[in-house]
């Protein structure tokens, strides 16, 4: 439940802030900073997508929140975080590299940085103006935490700081090292306890990864699956990687995570299917939140195929298009068999394929009433 009689609100808070903003519009050229500043927002407000909403900009912040009952996932608010940094960073690089330009600003771009604070607690919208607004004790502290000690104590200038009331919601504590714990003492709010994440390691991580991602023009093992969902991009995605409901429209009889990081699904977990006797293991390759996820299956002879979900917003809905490449193996025997293993797989996945659709779109039809059920509530 997230709405009580009151109209108080349980919610999520994220504030994306530049740092190094201050500085940058007072010391160097105001027509370049100016261009430099909106092409950075420019980015990263497209990026903030259901269920999170725009609540407002302020200066050199993004303000945006999501209500608890929206949230499908509980890493959902953590891979966000590091998804939009990266759309911070790709869009900071893309700007120095196509400057020639020598003026103060353009060449201290670099200096621009981007910290995320993400809190937890419940909230009042008051319309203002004309406008909705947030308002409540929980909104002043996630502002607040702008004011911070952590460059001091951890060096970091590109960082997620969420609240330890986040992570008790997300029931995600288990997945942080005590060494990331740190705390602020707010005057007027008293002691706030949070984790500190480096988002430059993400980044990187990413950065360095190269992507998997199965073409509409790959050489395929089934013609491409378009299946329209009545749920938003980010529900569609929680379908299709959470590991109850990727059990539930696959019809296997149980899933078994492995690798996966204190709790945490992502690139090198490792899902085992089990349809009867049969194990089909599914490795996460690839992955964007919201947008795609790719996975390989390994098969005996060193054979392995790929599955990519894209996922693309579809008027108030989503449309998820399954694709599956042909079997391949670097060993001999492999290829020998590459063939006959193929056919055999696609006389397991084809004559299940109504079944499996109808099962998804079910799922997201409950989730999508479960939701509206919260929300009236």
């Amino acid at each position: 439940m997230t709405k009580s009689d009151n109209g108080v609100q349980t919610t999520y808070f994220v504030i994306a802030d530049i740092s190094g903003y201050t500085k940058f519009m007072a010391e160097t050229a105001i027509e370049h900073a100016k261009g430099i500043l909106e092409s950075l927002f420019g980015d990263l407000v497209p990026a903030i997508r259901t269920p999170l909403k725009i609540s407002g900009l302020q200066g050199d912040a993004v303000f945006a929140y999501a209500f608890e009952s929206d949230v499908m996932t509980k890493q959902f608010i953590l891979d966000f975080a590091e998804q939009l940094y990266c759309v911070f960073a790709r869009s900071k690089e893309k700007m120095i590299l196509n400057t020639g330009c020598p003026c103060d600003a353009c060449s201290t771009i670099d200096a621009l940085e981007l910290k995320i604070v993400v809190h937890h607690g419940e909230c009042i919208i008051q319309d203002t103006g004309g406008r909705q607004e947030l308002a409540g004790q929980d909104v002043i502290t996630a502002f607040r935490l702008l004011k911070n000690s952590v460059k001091q104590n951890t060096g970091l200038n590109a960082y997620s700081l969420i609240t330890c009331d986040a992570i008790r919601a997300m029931d995600m504590g288990s997945f942080f090292d005590d060494s990331e714990f740190h705390s602020e003492d707010i005057e007027h709010i008293g002691n706030v306890e949070f984790v500190v994440r480096d988002l430059r390691e993400a980044w990187q991580r990413r950065r360095n990864t190269e992507r998997t991602f199965v073409e509409p023009t790959d050489t395929l093992l089934l013609e491409e699956w378009i299946i329209p969902l009545p749920v938003a991009p980010d529900v569609a995605f929680t379908i299709c990687t959470r590991p109850d409901l990727r059990m539930e429209w696959l019809g296997a009889n149980q899933v078994e995570l492995f690798h996966d990081k204190k709790g945490k699904v992502e690139p090198g977990t490792l899902y085992h299917c089990y349809h009867g006797d049969d194990i089909f293991p599914f490795e996460i390759i690839d992955w964007y939140p919201g947008e795609y996820v790719t996975g390989k299956y390994n098969l005996p002879m060193g054979l392995s195929f790929l599955e990519t979900n894209e996922i693309i917003e579809a008027g108030n809905g989503s449309l998820v298009k399954l694709r599956y490449t042909t079997p391949k193996s670097p060993k001999l025997m492999g290829k020998l068999m590459a063939g006959t293993v193929g056919k055999k797989v696609r006389g397991i996945i084809e004559p299940d394929k109504e079944s499996r659709v109808n099962r998804m779109t079910d799922i997201a039809k409950r989730l999508a009433a479960e939701t509206a059920t919260a929300q009236a509530a």
